[in-house]
């Protein structure tokens, strides 16, 4: 008979009124019992707060709970929430999105299975409208995730596979990785990696969440700063060149075509081991594009 471990699930909210109780009565209809619930908002301009009180209230489920007065993002209010785990695992979700009834105990019952050596599992995930309606499948988790666990620990490096939503982590990987720091708004990516880089990930090849999508996180600006944040950690994580074709190829293209690129960016280059080592010269001392152009022809 398998351990029932305590599992945390961990809510953040910002201005997600409208989808809270949606995803706290897919935690209360969980098939796995041993839940603690922490429920985190980061000061919504909405009445988040007050939905969540009620709810916890209405349905009389005991929970931790972090509301701040303040926005300070979302890395600081994951840590304090994190601070209040208990569990052996962690799950983390926004409370805009919700899981299939199964989620939690298929999660566990597979690191359970797995053991130490496995940091965190994901699973397939449906998309959804603001109306909780199906949409096409944002990804094809499968083909991402359905691989062998060495293959997907190159794969990771060349990209994120995984929703966030989906992911079950042990406590003791996300401690030996750190707290989560707002440098980067693709934080996620970033703990998968760190994650990936000690352990390995599993993959459950079944939809046991829901993604929504809507508005507020489909911005081009958003969009932008992540695919430039991806690259980044990709120079950082990528040990044995595997994306140093694609890595210096955006950028080459992106300093011949003058395109401005943030201190962080280059900084990540320079250190990045399998960089072009003329390119990285070239960036650090400003060296004009038209004689780089000509010392690449010499050279």
């Amino acid at each position: 008979m398998m351990e029932v471990p305590l599992v945390t699930v961990v809510v953040i909210s910002y201005n997600h009124s409208a989808y809270i109780k949606e995803c706290l009565d897919s935690i209360k209809n969980q098939t796995y019992s041993n839940i603690q619930l922490i429920v985190g908002d980061d000061a919504s301009q909405d009445n988040s707060v007050s939905i969540f009180e009620n709810w916890l209230s209405d349905n009389n489920f005991l929970a931790e709970k972090k509301f701040h007065s303040k926005n300070t993002g979302l890395a600081e209010i994951l840590n304090e929430c994190i601070k209040l785990a208990k569990g052996k695992y962690i799950k983390l979700i926004a409370a805009d999105d919700f899981l299939h009834p199964e989620a939690i105990e298929k999660s566990v019952e597979e690191l359970e299975k797995l053991g130490n050596n496995f940091g965190m599992v994901f699973t397939d995930t449906y998309g959804v409208d603001e109306n909780s309606n199906r949409i096409p499948d944002i990804a094809d988790y499968d083909s991402l995730g359905n691989i062998d666990k060495d293959i997907f620990r190159k794969q990771l490096i060349k990209g994120n596979r995984i929703a966030a939503l989906t992911v079950v982590m042990r406590k003791e990987a996300l401690i030996k990785t750190g707290e989560y720091k707002s440098d980067f708004i693709t934080e996620d990516y970033f703990r998968w990696l760190k994650i990936n880089a000690l352990y390995y990930i599993a993959y459950i090849p079944q939809k046991l969440a829901y993604y929504r999508i809507h508005e507020s996180n489909l911005s081009s600006s958003k969009k932008e700063r992540i695919d430039i944040e991806t690259l980044i950690l990709q120079m950082m994580f990528d040990k044995d060149g595997d994306v140093k074709d694609k890595l210096n190829g955006i950028t080459q293209k992106q300093y011949i075509a003058g395109e401005k690129m943030s201190l962080q960016y280059i900084e990540a280059y320079k250190k990045y081991p399998f960089n072009i080592k003329r390119l990285s010269i070239a960036l650090q001392y400003k060296v004009p594009v038209f004689l780089y152009k000509f010392l690449n022809k010499i050279i």
